[in-house]
């Protein structure tokens, strides 16, 4: 029944537990009868003598054997593949989903600029990096700002238009350990249609240490129950958090400030990351259990302060180096040294590095030995991208001459044949 439910429940929080059994002292009880009953019945002297004489003879509460035994709730396989089950509720389609979400990077990155654009995003069922968003109220805990630049910055993203209705924001909350899930909770239910809340940043509601506890168990412990409470009240919680200094080229999720217990503890990882403080763009990678990984390259737009999507970073990178190799002075020069020549160029290194500054008006290289490394590295691109063969001729002494000449030359099959040795490097 439901006082042995709650000795259940507070057995181990206290250093006794006793059920009380009214009726031993008051036989008439009526039916549903408690304490409060007693008091009107026999007054407040009495009624609490007679509670003093009952918790006197009443023994100790102590569990059964069954009720102590921690037991497993299972499903045979069987019932799981029939079972009807709701698909899975994304705030933003194919990245931000029902349950614990998290976006790291450096400090002053525009974290909060980015999670600002997200809440008008989905509270007027706009679209956040290209991707879709499903409206819904949102909360936006800006716990580092004061409300002048949280308008300041509202303003500047709406460029004139009214702000979406369904959007709240507080710059004070308890913390983990200190009332936080009331107050989620109690605004929870005054706004109902809110399906998305942002915590910026986790670091500022997190609870003191518990003793001896590891750093581990505490950042499990902490992240694991803003997790159950996302997944309790089926909103999407998105903390913001920092990454280290410490740089990580293999996996930019070791970055994240704090043990894995974090990372483990959440549904999505997002993460922000730049080759340098000053870059422009930076990867956009995310990680999760419902969604697929991915990294994205991005670009903050300092007129509109809107983080733009550039693209796969892959396919991004494909394309920037493209772009490199066609305005590469170097390129320019050897195609148009070729353009001249049908039948090839063939020169030293400094005739064309002579031939550089009068056709690209620039130094293609500091020293002949540099331009021939360039040429190196570069002798695959020009023959995939513009048909371009590169050869250097054999020299005992060093220095030798550099050919070049199109894969489309009527000669091309007696020229692959003749005496040039492309891998041969000085």
């Amino acid at each position: 029944d439901y006082a042995q439910e709650t000795a259940v429940a507070l057995h181990g929080a206290g250093s006794s537990v006793k059920v009380l059994d009214l009726s031993r002292v008051w036989p008439e009880i009526p039916e549903h009868g408690d304490v409060s009953d007693m008091l009107l019945q026999f007054g407040e002297e009495k009624a609490c003598a007679m509670i003093a004489q009952l918790i006197s003879a009443t023994p100790e509460w102590e569990p059964s054997c069954d009720q102590n035994r921690p037991t497993l709730e299972t499903i045979t396989a069987a019932d799981l593949q029939q079972k009807d089950l709701p698909p899975i509720k994304f705030i933003v389609d194919r990245l931000l989903s029902v349950g614990l979400n998290i976006l790291a990077s450096p400090p002053k990155y525009g974290k909060s600029w980015m999670v600002l654009a997200l809440c008008l995003a989905v509270a007027s069922g706009g679209r956040f990096l290209g991707y879709t968003t499903n409206q819904c109220g949102c909360l936006y805990l800006a716990l580092e700002d004061s409300q002048r630049r949280l308008k300041t910055r509202m303003n500047k993203l709406l460029a004139g238009k009214t702000a979406p209705t369904g959007f709240h924001f507080a710059t004070m909350a308890n913390p983990i350990d200190g009332g936080l899930f009331n107050e989620l909770e109690d605004f929870l239910k005054k706004h109902p249609d809110t399906g998305l809340i942002v915590v910026d940043t986790l670091q500022r509601v997190r609870g003191a240490s518990h003793g001896k506890e590891g750093a581990y168990a505490a950042d499990y412990r902490e992240v694991g129950a803003l997790k159950a409470f996302a997944d309790q009240h089926n909103v999407a919680l998105l903390l913001v958090h920092h990454l280290r200094k410490m740089k990580d080229d293999g996996d930019p999720f070791n970055m994240i400030s704090g043990t894995n217990g974090i990372m483990g503890a959440a549904d999505t990882t997002m993460v922000l990351t730049k080759e340098k403080r000053g870059d422009s763009n930076a990867t956009f990678s995310v990680v999760g259990r419902d969604v697929e990984s991915s990294d994205t390259v991005l670009r903050f737009n300092k007129d509109t302060c809107y983080w733009e999507n550039l693209g796969d970073a892959d396919w991004f990178a494909e394309q920037q180096a493209r772009q490199e190799y066609q305005e590469s002075p170097l390129v320019k020069t050897i195609k148009k040294l070729v353009e001249q020549s049908p039948e090839g160029w063939e020169g030293t290194a400094q005739q064309l590095l002579e031939a550089g500054r009068f056709i690209a008006r620039t130094s293609l290289a500091n020293s002949p030995k540099a331009l021939s490394n360039k040429l190196r590295d570069m002798a695959n691109l020009l023959l995939d991208n513009d048909g371009i063969v590169y050869e250097r001729k054999r020299n005992g002494s060093g220095g030798g001459k550099h050919r070049f000449y199109s894969n489309t030359t009527p000669q091309f099959e007696e020229l692959e044949q003749a005496q040039f040795d492309p891998f041969f490097w000085g």
